[in-house]
């Protein structure tokens, strides 16, 4: 297979990226669980459909359909009849609604919660199905409907003709509820990430084959950086400093420390007799200290202690 054909990051081609990516999601599984339980039902609804045939009296063949539905409970002995009337109940009442609602369309179709969620397009082929089953038969599915040419619904059949048009209603029903699955089945795949395979320009990088996965993480790349090459510095040469800055360094480098504050001198040990001459030396050495300075002359007076062990020491040894 062709470089170009594959993508530049994952470098899988269109099929491999669908197969991994084109997984049924939780929404897709459960809608065909629905049409799979109305697949079911349908046949089953066939199944009773043929009992029913074979089990309502000939006595009653010749009674309209209508006047027995409405009479229900004077007509309680005709054997399967009460599920006929549930299946009217169920599907044939459902569609009656459901047609209204699917032709005047708009707001209408929320009353009905299966239409609800139908694009225009949608709505417009079941009105086609449904247009095609009245052809068929000749009669509208709404029982107030009025069509030129075309009968009222159950209006005028016998007991087996109208047994025979509910069934076929029960039929379009499941029909109808298939196409509104199949239209939930799109909308529900249309929510999918798309699998493509086309040339990418993203955030300055030069253009790549990519796919619709990997696609996504380019985009979100940053655009590269331009690195530029820093001028080597220039090694330092040591500079001596001229007669101007010396003198400039000589200068206080502010008012406040050109300000001399005179302090009153007090003499370092006083002249008390009985202190060795040596003592008084190295007093007289460390020189005079300020009232102003105690700190400092803490670090005089221990220096002076040291000295003055050395001192004792020596003397120790000359005697």
């Amino acid at each position: 297979m062709p470089e170009s054909s594959r993508c530049w990051v994952c470098h899988r081609s269109l099929e491999e990226i669908t197969a991994a990516v084109d997984t049924e999601t939780q929404e897709e599984r459960e809608l065909k669980k629905q049409m799979s339980q109305v697949t079911w039902t349908k046949s089953k609804f066939v199944e009773s459909a043929d009992l029913w045939r074979r089990t309502l009296p000939r006595d009653f063949k010749d009674m309209d359909f209508q006047f027995i539905a409405s009479n229900a409970s004077q007509f309680s002995s005709i054997k399967g009849f009460s599920e006929v009337l549930d299946a009217k109940k169920l599907m044939v009442d459902w569609l009656s609604d459901a047609s209204g609602k699917l032709r005047k369309g708009g707001d209408d179709m929320h009353a009905v919660p299966e239409l609800a969620p139908l694009e225009k397009s949608d709505a417009e082929l079941l009105v086609r199905t449904l247009d095609q089953f009245e052809a068929r038969s000749r009669r509208t599915i709404q029982p107030d409907a009025h069509k030129e040419g075309y009968a009222s619904a159950f209006d005028g059949l016998k007991l087996f003709e109208g047994l025979e048009f509910l069934i076929a209603q029960g039929l379009l029903y499941y029909d109808v509820r298939t196409q509104l699955l199949s239209f939930a089945m799109v909308r529900a795949s249309a929510k999918k990430p798309k699998t493509t395979l086309r040339m990418v320009q993203a955030n300055g990088y030069p253009p790549v084959q990519l796919c619709s996965v990997c696609e996504t993480l380019m985009v979100g790349l940053r655009a590269p950086e331009r690195k530029f090459e820093q001028p080597m510095a220039e090694p330092e040469v040591e500079k001596k400093p001229s007669k101007a800055e010396k003198a400039a360094e000589k200068q206080p480098e502010s008012a406040a420390e050109a300000e001399v504050v005179e302090v009153p001198v007090v003499a370092a040990v006083a002249e008390t007799e009985g202190v060795p001459p040596a003592v008084a030396e190295i007093m007289n050495k460390i020189g005079p200290a300020t009232k102003e300075t105690p700190k400092t002359r803490g670090l005089h007076e221990h220096r002076a202690t040291e000295e003055w062990d050395e001192v004792l020491q020596k003397q120790a040894k000359e005697k």
